[in-house]
């Protein structure tokens, strides 16, 4: 009955690993097999097999950090599944991020200057996401998994939505951002700033406590820089009776390259994070100095 079992777990394993891409050109490195103090103990690349003939628990399948373990109890079999911790250092950056936008003045004051009202923000409505879509995970410890940098990439989208009736030109003089009004026929009722930045972060993290293996706290910080992949400001407005929408693609000085500071923590399903810009969302000396920053929660993590 062993060696049944035996046999068809390296048929199992051999079929998991070439649906799951692991097969390689030499078939001769695909798997391997050991015996060892009464174990028969089969590894592929991504996946562990292991029948043991002395034990309760005779065949145990690991795919990744979760293992499959076929119990023998009482003339009866059974099969569970249990998380394998993990045994190298993983951060928390790849997912999924949603959150409000918002923009300082040089004084830390959300309050804004005369020369810069038609920039006053409607922060319920003005959102940003984010697709954390690459991270590499680099250990710092060499007996702990729990400390470690986090270095990776994502595609953010901001929206600025502002409440009073400007559109957003660059003055043919000064070359500068400036608010022109929106004539009082047409009734607004959208305005907003969209960009889109490829978001690239090298963050510290900490995690605790070390002995909990599923579970636990982490916290983690560090710079970021980001470069424009474009932008484009929209009005929506009523005129006549009419609904109409006027989206401009002109360049309206906001900035090619951000950087700044992020800060992530969370528990288990809790995911939050916030950034500060520590460039000027247009740029330098082409618009009102405004700082940008982000409040927001991680949905989903990779």
């Amino acid at each position: 009955m062993k060696n049944f079992i035996l046999i068809i777990s390296v048929f199992t394993v051999v079929f998991l690993t070439t649906t799951s891409g692991f097969a390689q050109e030499k078939s001769k490195n695909i798997v391997s097999v050991e015996e060892k103090n009464g174990k028969n103990i089969i590894k592929a690349p991504g996946v562990k097999l292991e029948v043991d003939e002395y034990n309760d628990t005779i065949t145990k399948i690991t795919i990744g950090r979760r293992r499959f373990e076929v119990i023998e109890d009482h003339n009866r079999a059974r099969i569970r599944m249990v998380r394998v911790p993990r045994e190298k250092f993983k951060g928390h950056w790849a997912g999924c991020d949603l959150g409000f936008n918002g923009y300082m003045t040089s004084d830390f004051s959300t309050d804004l200057p005369a020369d810069a009202m038609f920039m006053d923000l409607n922060a319920s409505k003005s959102v940003m996401f984010s697709i954390n879509f690459l991270q590499y995970n680099i250990g710092l410890q060499k007996h702990k998994n729990n400390f470690g940098m986090v270095l990776g990439a994502g595609w953010t989208f901001y929206n600025y939505r502002t409440d009073l009736p400007y559109t957003f030109e660059r003055d043919p003089d000064t070359g500068k951002t400036i608010g022109v009004p929106i004539p009082e026929e047409r009734k607004m009722e959208k305005n907003k700033i969209t960009t889109s930045f490829i978001n690239i972060p090298l963050l510290f993290e900490w995690q605790i406590p070390a002995s909990e293996k599923f579970h636990r706290f982490y916290i983690s910080a560090g710079p970021y820089c980001g470069f424009k992949l474009g932008g484009h400001t929209k009005v929506v407005y009523k005129e006549d009776g009419d609904r109409n929408k006027d989206k401009g693609r002109d360049d309206i000085n906001l900035t090619a390259f951000q950087y700044g500071g992020m800060v992530r923590m969370g528990y288990r399903f809790i995911n939050l994070y916030a950034t500060y810009n520590f460039s000027t969302l247009y740029s330098e000396n082409r618009g009102p100095e405004l700082y940008p920053f982000t409040i927001g929660v991680s949905l989903i993590q990779f």
